[in-house]
């Protein structure tokens, strides 16, 4: 897991018309929680802040927090929660938790998939993947960036579950050992599609007005001849 360190400042003013003063001089506000003293307000820069998250480390980089402002203080945190525009996709406000190196934490990590199915390959399966994280508890420094799953050998009607999942060290999986990762399903026929679609579709309304028209003419016809 790799590290990085961010510069910041502590901060003392809040509200929205701080918020809106930082991001015209193109900071963002933020808060650090889990601390021994409680949440703090502090300041950084979203342009190195988003550097540091492109690392390859994943979302789950260690950051190394230097804040001034009433002395130099050093933390190491990692982002919890990151706040955009809705429209333009820009940083707004991010949520940090300071952590100890010593103490276990838990977090979500992203799965990656490899490799081709047999069942897709060769048998025209479909893939489909059920989970694309799972959270997991260890050591802030056992983080990894992601898991792989190599699904490879994966035929029709095969799935990977979370039991089988690969990890390193000391990391546990928190998720339900029985809910499935992957699958390869097998794709339905297309004629029993189309049967389906034809049961579905309903029958051609009858136009009653025309049917009374033809018959009013047939009557008017077989009149005209008795008489």
């Amino acid at each position: 897991m790799a590290d990085a360190v961010l510069k910041g400042q502590v901060r003392t003013q809040v509200g929205k018309g701080t918020a809106k003063k930082l991001r015209r001089q193109r900071m963002i506000p933020a808060v650090v929680y889990g601390g021994p003293s409680g949440p703090m307000a502090v300041t950084v820069n979203p342009l190195e802040m988003l550097k540091l998250m492109g690392t390859g480390a994943g979302e789950n980089v260690l950051i190394t927090l230097s804040l001034e402002g009433d002395g130099e203080r050093l933390k190491t945190v990692i982002l919890k929660e990151l706040q955009r525009d809705p429209v333009r996709g820009e940083p707004l406000h991010a949520d940090f938790l300071e952590i100890s190196m010593k103490r276990k934490i838990r977090v979500q990590v992203p799965l990656r998939i490899v490799g081709e199915a047999v069942g897709v390959k060769l048998k025209g399966g479909i893939l489909e993947q059920h989970l694309r994280e799972v959270s997991v508890e260890c050591l802030p420094g056992a983080i990894p960036s992601h898991i792989q799953v190599d699904v490879g050998h994966l035929d029709l009607g095969h799935a990977i579950h979370v039991r089988e999942l690969t990890v390193g060290g000391d990391i546990k999986i928190l998720e339900d050992p029985a809910r499935p990762v992957v699958a390869v399903l097998i794709q339905r026929v297309a004629a029993e599609e189309v049967a389906a679609a034809a049961e579905e579709k309903p029958g051609e309304p009858e136009v009653v007005g025309k049917k009374e028209s033809k018959e009013g003419k047939e009557g008017k016809q077989e009149g005209g001849k008795t008489a």
